[in-house]
């Protein structure tokens, strides 16, 4: 099931409550729409509504049944405590995924922004039109989640009518991304007093371009220092400790069995989970962020 559908399904279930919310947490509509999540904001409510409850009540019927066999009253009291807990955990987990979306997006959007700007600038050079462009701009899938923003601009154009000055700030206004909601304004502003549209995006691309290749520069160096540290951590550390561990095993008074269960553990599973951190972490840096 598609997020979109079970946005649906939450809404038919509890929507008339999830209306009810909504006016508290209106703002939140915009971080939605940063993260280009494809639902609307009452029936997000409603799937943060109805995904709780439900993780709640399953956890509560659970841990319910097994504590009172074993404790009684008391132990459906413990088992509350867990639904309720697990309840505020569902709720955060709902409010942070548009968040770190919002975030992940942002940083796509930054990298791909100086080439797709470059792009608009060689169309602008054939006499295209903004809408020409944006839309152009929208079928260049190599581009990601820039192709993603031109979509919506393009369909304001032209789907909806919208003057283009108007699609323009409506596009800077709902983008994760402060570069690129510096380019919708200063295109806007061109277009506005008349000015020279290649130009400006020839002037725009370049410095986007020198932003760029620092980050890379900067990424560079901090690599060299990751490399360091998995050398020493992983490399290095799991020679130390297996040799300690060893000797530890014959003045400690610790079974051989055991140190080597504790050893086989440490490299077959705490290595690769080590490992998968620093790959995690490295991508994070990357320019892009984890596409």
């Amino acid at each position: 099931m598609e997020l979109k559908d079970y946005a649906e399904f939450c809404y038919k279930q509890v929507g008339g409550l999830a209306l009810s919310v909504v006016p508290y947490v209106e703002d939140f509509n915009m971080t939605l729409n940063r993260a280009n999540i494809p639902v609307s904001l009452p029936e997000y409510v409603a799937m943060g509504i109805f995904s709780t409850l439900m993780a709640s009540l399953g956890f509560f019927m659970m841990f319910g049944m097994i504590f009172f066999i074993e404790s009684g009253i008391g132990g459906l009291v413990s088992a509350f405590f867990i639904a309720f807990f697990v309840g505020l955990i569902s709720v955060f987990l709902l409010y942070i995924y548009p968040v770190a979306q919002v975030s992940n997006r942002a940083a796509v959007i930054r990298d791909m922004l100086p080439f797709a700007t470059m792009y608009l600038s060689t169309l602008a050079g054939t006499g295209s039109s903004i809408s020409e462009i944006f839309g152009q701009l929208a079928e260049v899938d190599e581009y990601g989640e820039v192709s993603e923003e031109a979509k919506k601009i393009s369909r304001d154009i032209e789907t909806f009518g919208m003057d283009v000055s108007e699609a323009l700030q409506r596009g800077a206004e709902r983008t994760p991304s402060e570069d690129f909601e510096e380019l919708l304004r200063g295109l806007d502003h061109v277009i506005t007093t008349g000015g020279s549209l290649r130009e400006f995006l020839e002037q725009r691309a370049e410095k986007l371009m020198d932003d760029y290749e620092r980050r890379i520069e900067k990424f560079a160096d901090q690599l060299g220092l990751i490399v360091e540290m998995y050398i020493t951590i992983v490399i290095v550390g799991s020679i130390i400790f297996t040799a300690m561990s060893a000797v530890m095993s014959s003045f400690g008074g610790f079974s051989p069995e055991l140190i080597v269960a504790v050893q086989a553990i440490s490299i077959f599973l705490g290595l690769p989970i080590i490992s998968a951190m620093f790959i995690l972490m490295i991508k994070g840096m990357a320019p892009g962020g984890i596409m």
